[in-house]
């Protein structure tokens, strides 16, 4: 039996804009509507420059049209990842440090290797727990 590594994958959050709209998109290998977010890297200075780094990746909206919303992490989540036999990883947890991000922008550009899709959804609409009452509640809705 192959020991199970931790992956620490943490989501660029929260991307919202003045209507109260948030940034998901469809994760290709998944097969699910997600928060932006991926993998830390060893370039990567801090948490939050990870999840800036890594939106900017897979949505072409890059860190100087965002601003981050308080000082801190919005919200940790942990949560297990089917195994995937293609890239030789067997099922395992992910930690998700989530920051919340304000934004004016509105194009997105996909990177069509990991996002099939993306959607402007309102915050209301989360359906994840206790994500949507502190998406709100930082935002301000």
């Amino acid at each position: 039996m192959r020991p199970v590594q931790l992956a620490f994958h943490r989501t660029g959050a929260a991307l919202v804009r003045p209507d109260g709209r948030v940034l998901t998109i469809e994760h290709r290998a998944l097969r699910k509507w997600l928060l932006p977010g991926g993998h830390i890297e060893a370039e990567d200075t801090s948490l939050r420059d990870s999840a800036l780094r890594e939106l900017a990746e897979e949505t072409g909206i890059s860190p100087d049209q965002v601003q981050p919303v308080g000082d801190g992490l919005l919200h940790i989540d942990v949560h297990t990842i089917p195994a995937n036999d293609a890239k030789g990883e067997p099922e395992h947890p992910h930690f998700d440090f989530r920051f919340l991000f304000r934004t004016t922008a509105n194009a997105v550009e996909l990177q069509e290797e990991e996002v099939t899709n993306y959607s402007w959804q309102l915050a209301n609409m989360l359906t994840t727990e206790p994500l949507r009452s502190r998406v709100m509640a930082a935002a301000g809705f």
